[in-house]
């Protein structure tokens, strides 16, 4: 608010720039403002004008505009706790979301090692199995050709009288005699086999 003292030093102040400059408060000549008969009621009313937009600042606007700069730095604080909030609980998400995937990786492996165990044990039965099927059939085989080899070796003898005696018969065009042919074939068989 201005004080007694302030006011006084402005009036003085104006007092002598009028007493300074005669031409400035001649009438009729010079700035409006400055004519003398109009100069109090200038004053006043710079006083009370100035007072009115003094007091509607300093109890209207500046609470006002205070009110709103102190809404918003409490909004603004308000606003940073909750962003420092939200931050701590992403990376408490994200923490959880780590480890989460590192125990779904090492369940992974686990069921992995798993299955390659019970894929390796059942390759290993079916292995067995093949090999055990095809030693039976070998072995099945096997004993067809021995009873195979001893059905030639039952009839090899009779197989050679014929062929013999259709050689000769070929060759000689005489039909030769069968128990005297077989004699010589089962000679030389004994033979054969005893070497």
């Amino acid at each position: 608010m201005l004080t007694n003292k302030y006011i006084i030093n402005i009036a003085v102040i104006i007092k002598v720039v009028l007493i300074a400059y005669p031409s400035i408060a001649a009438e009729g000549s010079g700035m409006p403002q400055m004519v003398i008969p109009d100069f109090m009621p200038q004053l006043v009313w710079l006083i009370v004008i100035f007072s009115l937009l003094y007091f509607s600042m300093k109890y209207v606007a500046l609470p006002r505009i205070t009110e709103i700069i102190s809404s918003r730095d409490l909004k603004i604080v308000n606003d940073l706790e909750k962003a420092e909030e939200i931050k701590k609980q992403i990376e408490q998400n994200n923490k959880e979301h780590q480890d989460a995937v590192e125990d779904t990786n090492n369940k992974i492996k686990i069921i992995v090692n798993e299955i390659n165990q019970k894929s390796l044990l059942e390759a290993d039965k079916k292995l067995e199995q093949c090999q055990n099927n095809i030693n039976k059939k070998i072995q099945e085989e096997k004993i067809k050709l021995e009873k195979e080899l001893e059905e030639f070796n039952k009839n090899i003898e009779k197989i050679s009288s014929e062929a013999v005696e259709a050689i000769i018969e070929k060759m000689y065009y005489v039909k030769p005699d069968n128990t005297n042919l077989k004699n010589i074939v089962n000679k030389y068989s004994e033979s054969y086999d005893n070497e």
